[in-house]
């Protein structure tokens, strides 16, 4: 029951993780740039991605769990990958404010952090292999690291393998959230006019108030840990809204086209 658990956890931290404001930015961008380039890619950019970020994080679960008993984790590491978290996600909030209010007439691509240092052959590239190798480069983060550190060494104490079966079952959760991403995002790119634009705005404002929430949760817990919550429910809570909303889109473009049939016939 208790590996039940912690497998049940961890799963939902690679749903969570998917929900990593740098991360919808990115496959938003890279999803739009297959598309214009007609790329068959365009709706799988964010599966390409989390296959790539999650088999770092499955690396060093399984390296830290062959070295657990040797390893001691520096309690200031923690601690560097919190506010490295928070600055980075209250920049891309405050990044995608900004641009949600000076864009107008045209659709809104959200902005990211980790995006904007990478070199233009990571962000605009049809490669299924250059999109997972940016994955695995974006998962060299500190709070990516410390993170994955913290369940990994748990696991440890369970037995030799479970390292890695976690960080299999963190990938498949991650994977899950990031394929819905790019599955929304190539939706809503086929929709035109208003509609398109519409679903594109509001797909901002759930990134800038991702970035906020979790930016002011880590914040305050990391000053007084009882006021945690449970943040895996949560983000199992917005990976559904994030199915509605590609549902929604799938069913009002079903009809869109149904309606233009009628009208042909």
């Amino acid at each position: 029951m208790e590996t039940l658990s912690l497998l049940l956890l961890v799963f939902t931290l690679g749903i969570r993780h998917g929900l990593d404001a740098d991360h919808l930015a990115y496959i938003d961008g890279v999803a739009r740039y297959n598309w214009r380039k007609n790329s068959p890619w365009a709706r799988w950019v964010g599966t390409f991605f989390s296959f790539g970020h999650g088999l770092i994080v499955a690396s060093i679960a399984v390296i830290l769990g062959m070295v657990s008993q040797n390893f001691r984790y520096p309690s200031y590491f923690d601690a560097i990958g919190t506010w490295v978290s928070v600055l980075s996600l209250f920049l891309i909030g405050t990044l995608n404010i900004y641009n949600l209010l000076h864009t107008e007439d045209k659709d809104y691509e959200p902005k990211g952090i980790k995006g904007k240092v990478i070199p233009k052959v990571f962000s605009e590239t049809t490669n299924p292999l250059m999109i997972i190798l940016t994955g695995i480069v974006f998962a060299a983060a500190a709070d990516t690291v410390s993170q994955t550190a913290v369940w990994a060494l748990a696991a440890s104490h369970f037995s030799s393998y479970m390292p890695i079966i976690l960080g299999l079952t963190f990938m498949i959760g991650m994977m899950l959230t990031d394929t819905a991403d790019s599955l929304i995002t190539f939706r809503m790119i086929n929709q035109s006019g208003k509609m398109g634009q519409t679903a594109s705005k509001v797909m901002g404002w759930v990134i800038v108030a991702l970035a906020y929430g979790v930016s002011l949760y880590e914040a305050v817990t990391y000053f007084n840990p009882s006021m945690e919550i449970n943040f895996e429910a949560v983000g199992v809570a917005l990976f559904t809204i994030i199915v509605c909303i590609y549902t929604a889109l799938r069913f009002r473009k079903g009809n869109r086209l149904r309606e233009d049939s009628d009208m042909t016939s």
